[in-house]
């Protein structure tokens, strides 16, 4: 499966990922610095409208609690953060656009025969489960509104992670 066939990243997470519905989208990183090199669903870049936006500015609440502020926002730079250590940066973390709340992690997720670092963080109605494996971030989001639900794309997304440390990857 996957590159030892042919068959690109995007591919294989469509497959794993989107393809039955589990997730409404999917993207793949690398450790070293959290950028997506791969994304689904495939068709009309749909994933990539979904899962990523350059640097973007938006406006934060102010480390006094009170008060705004304006700040770039680098979402390859928060998602590294957010994979690697469990914790947003400050400005919080955004993927494609859209804020979420990190409100569950697991720096030691037992799986099967494997663990990995696991983080769920929500939106309004939607969230994205993140694991990192050895090398790899891996993202599965949801939307109740497209018809998923978080067990089922939390499930969706380990079984994909173990597949990956299985590559050693």
């Amino acid at each position: 499966m996957a590159e030892e066939e042919g068959q690109s990243w995007d591919a294989t997470i469509e497959e794993w990922l989107t393809a039955e519905g589990k997730c409404c989208a999917a993207g793949m990183a690398q450790q070293a610095d959290g950028a997506f090199y791969a994304a689904a669903p495939q068709a009309d870049e749909k994933g990539w409208g979904y899962i990523w936006k350059d640097p973007h500015e938006e406006t934060i609440t102010a480390d006094d609690g009170v008060s705004e502020e304006k700040m770039t926002i680098n979402e390859a730079a928060a998602l590294l953060a957010v994979a690697t250590t469990g914790q947003a940066p400050k400005g919080g973390l955004w993927l494609g656009g859209k804020k979420y709340t990190v409100t569950q992690k697991n720096m030691e997720e037992e799986h099967k025969e494997c663990t990995f670092k696991y983080v769920f963080a929500a939106a309004s109605k939607c969230g994205v489960h993140i694991v990192a494996t050895t090398s790899q971030i891996t993202c599965g989001f949801y939307s109740e509104e497209e018809g998923q639900t978080a067990g089922n794309a939390k499930a969706a997304v380990f079984d994909y992670a173990e597949y990956l440390i299985g590559m050693n990857m």
